[in-house]
């Protein structure tokens, strides 16, 4: 039987300290007004517009600091 999601224990994915803060930054430049949360959700509903970075950075926001519990 197959299982769903992880099967085995990964560490939490840290972002390098060079990296941190990037997408907070991008998002008051390209996105004035709009908090890191609203921003990460503007650019996974039109991922074809921005950059793969960008993307990326976004996906990370949302599934790791955007979560609401």
């Amino acid at each position: 039987m197959a299982t769903k999601g992880r099967t085995k224990k990964e560490p939490f994915p840290e972002i390098k300290k060079k990296n941190e803060g990037k997408f907070t930054s991008w998002v008051k430049r390209n996105m004035p007004g709009k908090s890191t949360c609203a921003g990460a959700s503007a650019v996974m509903k039109n991922t074809d517009k921005y950059s793969k970075g960008v993307v990326a950075m976004a996906n990370y926001a949302n599934n790791f600091g955007c979560s609401k519990k």
